[in-house]
């Protein structure tokens, strides 16, 4: 019987770096032996680096996303909720559950300086992560509370519905919120980095890892050439699909010009298309609810042939009527009360606005 022996490479430690008025690093060596500082880390340590987003400088959000999301369109999911454009944010996806995305969100305004020190001290970052992410994944009703330093805390746990919850908390504004910190049972971490870890090499970085080539097999002459002919017509096809593509870009550029104008974005002339759509659903409404108008006056009217109508105009928003009869008067506000609009009697003129508010 013939064994084969494999040499296990040794695992190399990791380097962790918080940026910082003054910069904290922590050496993670093999069996768990942790080495800590502050300044720049010794050199030649042969450490993959790791970048730790102070906690104050991410956001962290769980909402729904439809499948097949792409990276760079997971800010786009966050739009309505960070006050810089999505183009100044990078994503990274924490999970994935049932249909549901966690994401982390950083200003890229705010990583460049830190990444360009690193550079200046010949460490290459290979990972990033915020310190929430060095804290281990808490049990269900319970939570992790980081006092890092005299001014702040940072506070990581899990609902009974396992939603998991981040919180960077000043010491100056005194005790944590009651929700959802109150219910939840503390395990209490003091210092400047955890004593327990989480399991570093399965965390997801908010760097995107660049991927490994794959070393192509030896191919004969003959299907060296075989392959030579595919890519010319695979090139003559693209040639041809682009051509294609390219025309009815244009032609669909065309049509928006000329329905919104020249833009300065294609992101400006969605939101000029959307505001044409809105407006159009606006316009849509306010028929209706003329129509609606219409059809009880005509309606009272025919009870009422004492009265007649004088006048009538519709300026595209409001409905301006006058009329003339004895006896008592139309029920306005209950006709615009039906028709949800609003309406002002005044000097024998009655004006329907519908594009207000009842």
């Amino acid at each position: 019987m013939k064994f084969e022996w494999r040499r296990t490479a040794p695992t190399r430690p990791w380097l962790l770096l918080r940026p910082g008025a003054v910069w904290d690093w922590l050496l993670v060596e093999a069996g768990g032996a942790h080495r800590q500082g502050q300044g720049e880390p010794p050199a030649n340590l042969q450490a993959r680096v790791a970048l730790i987003v102070p906690g104050e400088c991410c956001s962290q959000f769980q909402l729904a996303a439809p499948p097949g999301l792409k990276r760079d369109e997971w800010p786009l999911l966050l739009e309505d909720r960070l006050l810089q454009n999505p183009d100044e944010v990078l994503c990274a996806c924490l999970s994935r559950q049932a249909g549901q995305l966690h994401l982390m969100a950083v200003a890229r305004q705010l990583l460049e300086p830190w990444r360009e020190q690193c550079a200046e001290w010949g460490l290459r970052v290979e990972y990033c992560w915020a310190e929430f992410q060095l804290l281990p994944t808490p049990e269900p009703g319970s939570a992790w509370q980081w006092q890092r330093s005299p001014d702040v805390s940072l506070c990581k746990g899990r609902g009974e519905d396992a939603a998991e919850h981040w919180l960077a908390w000043p010491a100056v504004l005194g005790e944590l919120p009651a929700q959802p910190w109150s219910g939840l049972h503390r395990q209490m971490v003091a210092g400047p980095w955890p004593t327990s870890l989480a399991a570093l090499d399965k965390l997801p970085s908010l760097l995107e890892r660049p991927r490994r080539a794959r070393s192509l097999p030896d191919v004969s002459r003959q299907q060296q050439q075989l392959l030579a002919a595919c890519l010319v017509l695979a090139t003559a096809w693209g040639g041809l699909w682009l051509s294609q593509q390219w025309r009815q870009v244009q032609t669909w550029r065309a049509q928006v010009l000329a329905v919104t104008g020249e833009q300065a974005s294609p992101r400006h002339a969605a939101q000029a298309l959307k505001r044409l759509r809105e407006s159009e659903l606006q316009q849509q409404l306010r028929e209706r609810q003329l129509e609606d108008l219409q059809a009880r006056l005509q309606a009272w009217l025919r009870e009422h042939p004492s009265w007649r109508l004088q006048a009538a105009r519709f300026d595209g928003q409001r409905w301006h009527l006058r009329l003339d009869g004895d006896g008592a008067a139309p029920p306005w506000t209950e006709m615009a009360s039906a028709a949800g609009a609003a309406v002002q009697v005044q000097d024998g003129q009655v004006v329907f606005d519908l594009g207000a508010a009842v």
